[in-house]
């Protein structure tokens, strides 16, 4: 009798631990359930980060700058990039919407709407999404960061259909024979890696190998979109002026301010131009530029190339409003034999010789406008001694100015 009491409570016991164990398990599958849509969001967190980290560390070296510069023309596809980003967003929304009212009402498997073309249409959007970030603000990190993003969707998306098979079985098998897995298309790059040689490695080795071919397509297509841009650049999007430079000068100097992403925060092309010749016009009526560049001899085969960076309050706000708004100037002084004439960039770029540097911080129109000199903090110039190579210098500033063309 004791005996089975014994076995009694040892088997109690056991159903109790048993009890416990899947009471844990549950919770933690309801858990996981919650928070799927954040580890489905992380990947492309990590591209948004992708966006904006460490620019200002990484623009001070050398090393690391070429991180920081735009892949695409993002001065000219930025509409574009919009319409995609709020294209990717709904679309995201109308998926989302889909599978998890289909889950809330355990309505099983879905294949109306959105699925009934593609079997991931928020990875789809997110893609979207991602292509239209690239168009407005694709620094060189953000566009390696995309691709990443998309070589662990490929993976998250593979996860998701073999569990999708084991629970569903045929129906869900039928229902990948007649959809897209991303976009029209994949088939061939799927055909192409189930016969390459990553089908014949072991699992993880192939997960090795796949980020790292992922990783040189991203790296070298950048490059080349990069390379591209400046040999076929033969234009520019400038605002061309002359500066007088002092009173003694017998020639005014050619001054040109390109257009670039740098005012690109500005809701329209129409806005952005006005923002340009509104500090095109304080520029040229800087007292304190004027003095500092009235020590050296210019003329006219002097030019002036000025770029525009967002100032302490751009961020704020005040990019919506060019009488508020400061920016930042980089101007470089440079001796140009060949004259730029509009389609001549790569002459003209060919043939200057860079001299120095003047960097104006706090420019604004509303001191201009106020009487006061538009450009409130200091006036720095840098450079070799005029006449002296400065190597280190040129390379420099050669870095910064494909920093500023890249977005154009």
């Amino acid at each position: 009798m004791i005996h089975n009491e014994v076995n009694t409570t040892k088997s109690d016991n056991k159903k109790t631990k048993s009890k416990r164990v899947l009471d844990v398990l549950l919770k933690i599958g309801a858990f996981f359930i919650i928070l799927e849509p954040i580890w489905m969001l992380l990947p492309f967190a990590g591209f948004l980060y992708g966006s904006v980290m460490h620019i200002e560390v990484l623009s001070r070296h050398l090393a690391t700058s070429w991180l920081v510069h735009f892949v695409l023309p993002v001065h000219t596809l930025f509409p574009v990039g919009l319409i995609l980003i709020v294209l990717g967003f709904l679309i995201f929304l109308v998926g989302a919407s889909q599978i998890y009212l289909a889950k809330l009402l355990k309505k099983g498997q879905v294949k109306t709407g959105l699925y009934r073309y593609f079997r991931h249409p928020q990875y789809l959007a997110l893609t979207v999404f991602g292509i239209g970030i690239l168009l407005t603000w694709g620094r060189f990190i953000t566009y390696i960061a995309f691709f990443i993003m998309l070589w662990l969707y490929y993976f998250l998306s593979k996860s998701e259909e073999k569990n999708c098979l084991e629970f569903f079985g045929k129906e869900y098998e039928d229902h990948c024979k007649k959809t897209f897995f991303l976009f029209p298309g994949e088939k061939y790059i799927s055909a192409f890696v189930r016969r390459s040689f990553l089908s014949q490695m072991p699992k993880w080795t192939a997960v090795i190998v796949s980020f790292v071919l992922v990783m040189s397509v991203a790296i070298g297509s950048g490059l080349l979109i990069q390379n591209t841009k400046i040999e076929l650049r033969n234009t520019l999007p400038v605002i061309e002026g002359t500066f007088t430079v002092s009173t003694d000068a017998s020639d005014p100097v050619k001054l040109l301010m390109v257009k670039g992403p740098a005012l690109q925060a500005a809701p329209s092309q129409k806005v952005r131009d006005q923002f340009m010749d509104k500090f095109f016009e304080a520029l040229r009526s800087s007292s304190k530029i004027n003095e500092a560049l009235g020590k050296y001899d210019l003329g006219k085969d002097h030019t002036l190339l000025a770029f525009l960076t967002p100032g302490s309050n751009w961020y704020d706000g005040a990019h919506g409003d060019y009488k508020k708004a400061k920016v930042n100037v980089f101007l470089l002084v440079m001796k140009t034999p060949v004259a730029f004439t509009g389609d001549n960039f790569r002459e003209f770029r060919n043939n200057w010789k860079i001299l120095k540097l003047v960097r104006a911080k706090e420019l604004s129109y509303n001191r201009m406008e106020a009487g006061q000199d538009p450009v409130e903090g200091e006036v720095i110039i840098k450079g070799p001694p005029l006449g002296k190579k400065g190597l280190f210098f040129q390379i420099k500033m050669k870095e910064r100015i494909n920093f500023f063309l890249s977005g154009v």
